[in-house]
């Protein structure tokens, strides 16, 4: 899917003032409850700065950018706090680091907003890999490609800081070995949520895969997994599935 195609973002209902953030491959879509024109700016620079980090660390370690599994890298105990989050989130999904790229930085960049702006809510969605925190309930819709369940279906997402992030292996440009049209997962962080739904999304291959997915999905991390596959839907976890109209984020 190109950057221009992303039409979900309209699908929010206006709770938030929004702003985009472009650099390079990252397009950030950031909905605040108070906005501050110096967000522009300042997220910019942030995110340049996060870019830098992560291509540093590939021009050091090549396997970074190329794995499929997770890396033990011993060169620097003082790596920033983006690449220690795909790490970890890599390690515990068992996934390669650049799985949790897009989460990483949605959530490094929202964390941000919060500690600098004082926001109260924030919304940070990279490429369908989203960072929340709410102070009140907030439904998520999930875009599942050709599925005809895509916008139709949401979860409801209470007060907190979440990471809610989808992986398909129809939608999209970013490789993935399994053809799920849309694999959600919600975890308390982004980073982590964005490499589990990888590695889930890398495990469905037909609707027999939906149940054993499920049912072996949840864990310490994994709060909640929707699985949308054609027509069919499987859902595990602790939050609300909800049938919507028109999908708000």
């Amino acid at each position: 899917m190109l950057e221009t195609d992303r039409f979900y973002r309209n699908w929010h209902n206006g709770r938030f003032t929004g702003f985009t953030i472009r650099y390079k491959e990252t397009d950030l879509w950031i909905g605040v409850d108070i906005f501050n024109r110096n967000m522009l700016e300042d997220t910019y620079a942030l995110v340049v700065k996060l870019r830098e980090e992560i291509e540093l660390t590939i021009d050091r370690n090549p396997a970074f950018l190329t794995s499929f599994e997770p890396l033990n890298l011993n060169d620097d105990i003082n790596r920033p706090e983006v690449i220690r989050q795909m790490l970890f989130a890599s390690t515990v999904a068992s996934v390669g680091p650049m799985a949790a790229v897009a989460g990483a930085i949605a959530q490094e960049v929202g964390k941000f907003l919060l500690d600098k702006f004082h926001c109260k809510e924030v919304i940070v969605e990279n490429g369908g890999d989203i960072f929340i925190e709410n102070t009140e309930p907030i439904t998520t819709a999930i875009y599942a490609g050709n599925s005809p369940l895509s916008g139709k279906i949401g979860l409801e997402i209470p007060p907190g800081m979440h990471g809610v992030c989808t992986s398909s292996g129809t939608v999209g440009h970013s490789f993935s070995f399994g053809k799920a049209d849309a694999v959600t997962i919600v975890c308390d962080s982004a980073s982590i949520s964005d490499a589990f739904a990888t590695a889930y999304c890398n495990k469905v291959n037909g609707e027999e895969d939906i149940e054993e997915v499920l049912k072996s999905g949840l864990n310490e991390y994994v709060q909640t997994i929707v699985i949308v596959y054609k027509d069919k839907l499987g859902i595990a976890g602790k939050h609300k599935i909800k049938l919507i109209e028109e999908s708000s984020s």
